[in-house]
């Protein structure tokens, strides 16, 4: 390998699509979205 640092990343991207899976998985037997917006009201 000419270049180490793609070594270091592999374990990266790995744990990164892990990660990915395990929320998308989450979200389709929960049937809640994983990312919550709330509404901002005008004197906060």
């Amino acid at each position: 390998m000419e270049n180490p640092s793609i070594v270091l990343w592999i374990p990266i991207i790995i744990l990164t699509v892990i990660s990915i899976t395990k929320l998308l998985r989450k979200n389709n037997s929960n049937g809640k979205p994983w990312i919550r917006i709330e509404k901002v009201k005008d004197n906060e």
